[in-house]
């Protein structure tokens, strides 16, 4: 038996139902990534590349840095994101034939700390809250880098959790981090929107029961195995019309 129509008449009630049901596929908290998502990487990695002497040291050194975090989650030991960045970019110098030499790995990796936003990020985020998602944040890298980078370019206001991987001793893309991170934030995992520029990570998401946007960007390309995400953008702003 259907429900009676509301006062107003059939047509309003249709609306109604529509709106109900649309409200109802909107995800309520919108997950972000920050490295590449909204972070720009470009200085970081010419700053690889000068090391290394390679225009692929970068992707070389970054593909070696998400193994080693791999073998973390397989075999159940955890090092920091830190040591294990410290580790394969030393590997990198041994392999491009460089003498490892602390002071200039330590170099590189200070620029972790100062990395530019992508253009419209601001924009879009304040788009995101105007139309009533919670934001919070999800990455890989070390909580206070993160944390000390968000204050220092105002990015913080936005969020109400930013969460890393070191809480939970896991690296994404596995499973678990997800799961943590929807636990954290007091919500049903698939209420959830995990936005992000490598697909490792929205692969990882979407298995644990998120849904999933991709966020365009030139030199990443997306995995062709993995599960389609449900929004591909190029920016946050063009994600936060469509969402």
């Amino acid at each position: 038996m259907k429900p009676p129509a509301p006062a107003g008449g059939l047509s309003l009630w249709r609306k109604s139902k529509s709106m109900t049901q649309s409200d109802e596929a909107k995800p309520k908290v919108i997950l972000l990534d920050v490295y590449e998502t909204l972070l720009d990487l470009s200085d970081f990695e010419r700053k690889v590349n000068s090391l290394l002497d390679s225009k692929r040291g970068f992707d070389i050194w970054f593909e070696r840095l998400m193994k080693y975090c791999f073998v973390d989650n397989c075999t159940g030991r955890f090092h920091d994101f830190l040591s294990i960045a410290r580790a394969t970019l030393e590997m990198s110098m041994v392999q491009f034939e460089k003498r490892p030499d602390s002071d200039d790995i330590e170099d590189v990796l200070e620029r972790l700390k100062h990395l530019p936003l992508h253009e419209g990020v601001p924009e879009g985020l304040s788009k995101l809250i105007d139309k009533g998602f919670r934001l919070a944040a999800l990455t890989n890298a070390p909580y206070q880098i993160v944390m000390d980078r968000m204050e220092r370019t105002g990015l913080i206001s936005y969020f109400e959790k930013v969460m890393s991987a070191e809480q939970v001793k896991k690296y994404k893309p596995g499973v678990d981090v997800y799961k943590w991170a929807a636990k954290s934030l007091n919500v049903a995992i698939s209420d959830i929107l995990l936005v992000s520029s490598h697909s490792w990570d929205l692969e990882g998401a979407s298995i644990a029961g998120m849904r999933t946007a991709y966020l365009i960007h030139d030199k990443i390309l997306y995995y062709p195995l993995a599960s389609p995400p449900e929004f591909k953008c190029k920016t946050l702003v063009e994600l936060a019309e469509r969402v």
